[in-house]
């Protein structure tokens, strides 16, 4: 005697045949690359040639890009407000400008090792009497290392 129930009870799933759908795993590749782009941060060096000295650091701070550059050659120094070439007349006119719009009050100087300190510090004053801060830039991004500390021999 055959049950009439068990037609009802058939299965209808099949086996899988074929390739997995790849759709939302490139979906999810590209969200991820997308949300990393974004959320690294860039820094932006400008295309001066300047050997800047080696000095440890231990951390960074988020500033606002106003950098004065100075470019060391062979006829003299040149100087650069975010990258455009100043006179020192400029320049004061500049950091003042700076002075009523930054949030910070802080300018980066990136000097050329070979830079006479003098020219660092007649911008440092022209930056104090802007009431602005000055940081000086030691050393290359790329490089940040520990302090390495080695005995002296006697």
């Amino acid at each position: 005697m055959k049950d009439p129930y068990l037609k009802s009870f058939k299965t209808r799933l099949k086996p899988f045949s074929g390739r997995p759908d790849l759709t939302p795993m490139v979906d999810v590749m590209f969200l991820l690359l997308i949300f990393f782009m974004l959320s690294s941060s860039f820094v932006q060096v400008t295309g001066l040639n300047v050997e800047l000295p080696r000095v440890s650091t231990k951390g960074s701070m988020g500033i606002e890009k106003f950098i004065v550059t100075v470019e060391k050659n062979e006829k003299g120094c040149k100087i650069y407000f975010n990258d455009k070439e100043m006179t020192w007349e400029t320049l004061k006119q500049e950091l003042a400008a700076v002075s009523s719009i930054s949030n910070s009050g802080k300018v980066i100087i990136r000097a050329d090792q070979r830079t006479p300190f003098g020219i660092v510090t007649q911008i440092m004053s022209l930056a104090e009497k802007a009431n602005l801060s000055t940081f000086i830039v030691t050393m290359p991004p790329e490089e940040k290392k520990e302090t390495v500390f080695e005995q002296n021999e006697r």
